[in-house]
């Protein structure tokens, strides 16, 4: 048989004894909310799980859905989010507030935030789907107005972005 030590270090075996922890639902989908919004996404708040955070995110994933069969019965399984919100009212809340957005960059964090706090298994599958084309659809709308008119130069002062430069003689722009 192989050997894939390689997938093992100290960082994830942690997590894996703080997932294993895990004994009811609402903990578990408190846990995978805040795994997310503090290292998943461009809106993360650390970058210290860059090599392991998908790892240690489908480790917690599996966690919560086994947590999660195992206490909502078979219709609740289709309708309801582990944060024991309806699903369809988690799905028009979210919609509502993307389709009043105008604002290309608070529609990516609409759809960011929507993602880390729902992304499956924390939202029935069937409802996050449609949530999320949505969600994209309205973001890529947003997006794709006038987006040739944008110069390179102009795109990064709106994101903050700062130019580094490599090499000899290079200049941050």
């Amino acid at each position: 048989m192989a050997n894939y030590k390689v997938h093992t270090n100290p960082v994830r075996d942690e997590w894996l004894g703080e997932i294993a922890k895990l004994e009811n639902l609402d903990e578990a989908t408190r846990f995978i909310q805040d795994f997310r919004q503090t290292y998943t996404t461009p809106l993360r708040t650390s970058y210290q799980l860059e090599l392991d955070s998908l790892f240690i995110e489908a480790k917690i994933e599996e966690k919560l859905a086994v947590l999660k069969a195992s206490k909502l019965t078979e219709a609740e399984l289709l309708t309801k989010a582990t944060t024991g919100e309806e699903a369809e009212q988690v799905v028009r809340t979210w919609m509502r507030k993307m389709d009043v957005e105008t604002n290309k960059y608070k529609a990516e964090e609409i759809l960011i935030k929507f993602r880390q706090i729902y992304k499956p298994p924390v939202l029935p599958v069937n409802y996050f789907l449609r949530a999320d084309a949505h969600l994209g659809s309205r973001l890529m709308e947003l997006r794709n107005v006038d987006y040739y008119a944008t110069s390179l130069e102009e795109l990064r002062k709106e994101r903050g972005v700062k130019v580094i430069h490599l090499g000899k003689n290079a200049k941050a722009a």
